[in-house]
């Protein structure tokens, strides 16, 4: 298992966990809400943003971080 906290400017936060198995969690919050949260195991991957969860098409664990990183970085910009 690996994982990663970070606190960042304004409150955000930053929780990354990875499992066996192509399982993980990621998740960016605000000091109010969760506002990034990328989730996966098995055949289910999801993204949710700002409330509004989707399918994600994973690929692999780089191209997951760019765009959680991505989302995340935006996420801030917005507040």
């Amino acid at each position: 298992m690996f994982e990663e906290y970070v606190v960042l400017e304004k409150g955000f936060s930053i929780r990354i966990f990875f499992f066996p198995g192509e399982r993980y969690s990621l998740s960016c919050r605000s000091p109010e809400n969760l506002v990034v949260e990328y989730k996966g195991g098995g055949e289910k991957h999801s993204r949710t943003l700002r409330g509004r969860e989707s399918a994600y098409a994973f690929r692999s664990v780089e191209q997951l971080r760019y765009d959680f990183e991505r989302d995340a970085e935006d996420a801030q910009r917005q507040g």
